[in-house]
C-alpha cells in the first residue's frame, strides 16, 4: 500500500518467508478453484505487526483449528497436504516471540492470522 510505513520485524527474513508462503500456498490450495486470496498487513500496533491470510474455501471447523497446526495432522479426511507446513509455522512464529491464529474468514474460509514482534 501506498505511503505505508516501513518496520522492522524481530524475525529471520528466511524464516518470515517460509511462513508466508506455507499460508498463501494453503490459501491457494484449500480455497475455491479460480478464488480469492487475500493477504493484509497491519503495522499500527505497537509491539507486533500482524499479517493475515484469507481465502474463500470450506474453512476449518472450530474442532480442528487447534489440531491443524500438530506436526502430521490435518483438517479433516479429505483434506490435502502433509500436515507438516502449519507445524513449522507455528514453531517458526513462537521462537521469534510470534503467534499464529485461526478463525473464520470473512470470504467464506479460514483466517490465519500472525503477529510478529516489531524489532526494538
Amino acid at each position: 500500500m501506498a505511503g505505508s510505513p516501513a518496520v522492522d520485524v524481530a524475525i529471520d527474513a528466511d524464516q518470515l518467508t517460509l511462513v508466508l508462503v506455507n499460508l498463501i500456498e494453503n490459501a491457494v490450495k484449500h480455497g475455491r478453484p479460480g478464488g480469492v486470496v487475500f493477504v493484509g498487513v497491519d503495522v499500527s500496533d505497537q509491539h507486533d505487526v500482524r499479517i493475515t491470510v484469507d481465502d474463500d474455501g470450506p474453512g476449518i471447523a472450530s474442532g480442528d483449528r487447534e489440531r491443524v497446526f500438530a506436526l502430521g495432522e490435518r483438517a479433516g479426511a479429505s483434506a490435502k497436504g502433509s500436515g507438516i507446513g502449519l507445524a513449522f509455522v507455528r514453531l517458526i512464529l513462537e521462537r521469534a516471540g510470534g503467534r499464529v491464529e485461526l478463525e473464520d474468514s470473512p470470504l467464506g474460509g479460514a483466517r490465519f492470522t500472525i503477529r510478529v514482534p516489531k524489532a526494538s
